[in-house]
């Protein structure tokens, strides 16, 4: 499989974040982003480092932790409570992640973005093959009557994942809908224990493999 830019484990994510931080600033404007759109970004970079530093294992132990929909949330949801210390960063609205899929699709599709500027940001990718890229889900979780759960897109490799759930009674795997932005939200989740899966989708077409399976018990 293609491997992502962006680290899994949590230490990895927060060097991620810091040098992406500390390198947007200088490197934002020449490919096309405004100071205000500058400004967020390092926001957010600035505010998931003090999330994972500070309530990582809070967040490890419990996926329906509000910490985790600001990372990984619906980006137009309002901002969420957390606890907050002298030197807290600016709070950002929850769908950090998303935002930040969006950028570096955004980087690479702008005509000066070359391999200097892939290597200073951190979003070099192993060369994308269709054949062999196995879909990523992250954990999945309960929100209100909803699932979410955050995937990623090999870089922008990929348009987006269809979504399939299975329950218990099911005999195979229902498909949920196409998302092409992260979290992918299941609406009718219905009951009990699921186990989810997904499949890349380019150009309206599912390739590669299968992802891992991902389980949460809806109550």
């Amino acid at each position: 499989m293609s491997k992502s830019y962006f680290p899994v484990e949590r230490t990895g994510r927060i060097a991620w974040y810091e040098n992406f931080g500390q390198q947007f600033p200088s490197l934002g404007k020449d490919l096309g982003f405004s100071d205000n759109e500058i400004t967020n970004a390092v926001n957010d970079a600035r505010y998931a480092v003090y999330i994972l530093n500070t309530l990582g294992p809070d967040i490890d132990a419990d996926a329906g932790h509000a910490a985790n929909a600001v990372l990984s949330g619906q980006s137009s949801g309002e901002y969420v409570d957390l606890p907050n210390g002298g030197s807290t960063p600016t709070a950002v609205r929850p769908g950090i992640d998303t935002r930040r899929q969006a950028r570096i699709e955004r980087i690479k599709a702008h005509p000066k973005f070359d391999t200097e500027i892939a290597r200073k940001l951190r979003i070099e990718t192993e060369k994308f093959d269709p054949n062999k890229y196995q879909a990523e889900l992250g954990r999945a979780r309960q929100t209100g009557n909803f699932v979410t759960i955050p995937f990623r897109k090999a870089g922008g490799g990929v348009s987006g994942i269809n979504l399939y759930r299975q329950g218990k009674a099911d005999k195979s795997a229902q498909k949920v809908g196409f998302f092409f932005r992260t979290p992918a939200i299941d609406t009718a989740p219905g009951k009990g224990e699921l186990n989810y899966t997904a499949r890349a989708v380019v150009n309206g077409k599912e390739i590669g493999q299968a992802s891992d399976p991902v389980t949460v018990t809806v109550s």
